[in-house]
């Protein structure tokens, strides 16, 4: 098969397109400084194109969503009007795998497939979720008009190793914080009361879940294990983990924390077999340990 994968370098993209080409595919690969060439490809000189996972996105956690709305309204949709041109100009008979954000689902709806589009999308990320939403209107319309094929997953937040180490997503800040704190940095603060819930995929799951979504006949698919924890419970996780005393974490109750619970509904994916908690966190841990000096020199 030949695959085409725009954020060929991001997270996700770093372990997937290792793994696609071990199974034996051709892998077209995009990342933010190629991305551009998808214009210059003309529907005359391409070869046929299998797939399209697109992964290509610009936001970021730690508040970026709330500082930064016009530069995700902009290139998002720029980028999402590329790719889906591309998609339409020269490889219609290709399959379209791409992804929403759990942040498009409205607090007031059940986090299930068929609400996607329902009610008003999560307070702070009102930019940022309505350019997933929009993405998947493109992706039903092109469906529409020419029978072109997709799936688009909703994921959880995807955690493992080999991820950036300046990420601020929570389970990444979590790590850096208490690991530093054990070894004699600042005391642990995290934002909230801890008793605000997030659901955690780790990302080799993610990855199999993708490749297998290649064959499957759905439109949309929450990439859900169906269980959250607490950040309270997360940091214990890895204070157990590291050795560190869970009770000097502070907690800020003052701070922007979100919703209190994602909660997406696992209704595909019940009998995938998902990594623990504990097994990835050990996994994620050691990956900060072992990768945290080079990354200061």
């Amino acid at each position: 098969m030949r695959i085409l994968v725009t954020g060929a370098t991001g997270f996700v993209g770093r372990h997937l397109v290792p793994k696609l080409k071990s199974l034996g595919h051709t892998v077209l690969e995009f990342d933010s400084k190629t991305l551009y060439k998808l214009h210059h490809i003309s529907s005359t000189d391409s070869e046929k194109v299998d797939y399209i996972i697109h992964l290509a996105v610009k936001t970021a956690a730690g508040g970026y969503c709330q500082t930064h709305p016009g530069d995700q309204y902009l290139i998002n949709n720029e980028i999402n009007s590329l790719v889906l041109s591309l998609w339409k100009r020269n490889f219609p008979e290709a399959k379209m795998i791409t992804f929403g954000s759990s942040c498009s689902y409205s607090k007031d709806e059940i986090k299930t497939e068929s609400n996607y589009l329902k009610g008003e999308v999560e307070t702070g990320y009102e930019v940022y979720g309505n350019v997933k939403r929009n993405l998947l209107i493109g992706l039903k319309a092109l469906k529409q008009q020419f029978d072109m094929e997709y799936s688009f997953l909703i994921p959880s937040v995807f955690y493992g190793p080999g991820y950036d180490l300046d990420d601020k997503h929570f389970i990444f800040d979590l790590i850096r914080k208490i690991v530093e704190a054990k070894e004699g940095g600042p005391a642990v603060e995290l934002w909230g009361d801890g008793t605000q819930t997030r659901e955690l995929i780790f990302i080799d799951n993610a990855v199999d879940i993708i490749i297998n979504a290649m064959s499957w006949n759905l439109d949309i698919i929450n990439l859900s294990c169906g269980k959250e924890y607490s950040i309270h419970e997360y940091a214990k996780a890895i204070c157990n983990i590291v050795d560190y005393d869970s009770s000097d974490i502070n907690y800020d109750i003052t701070k922007f924390v979100g919703s209190k619970s994602k909660n997406l509904i696992n209704t595909y994916l019940t009998d995938f077999e998902f990594t623990s908690i504990e097994e990835g966190l050990k996994q994620t841990i050691k990956y900060y340990y072992e990768n945290r000096i080079s990354s200061r020199k």
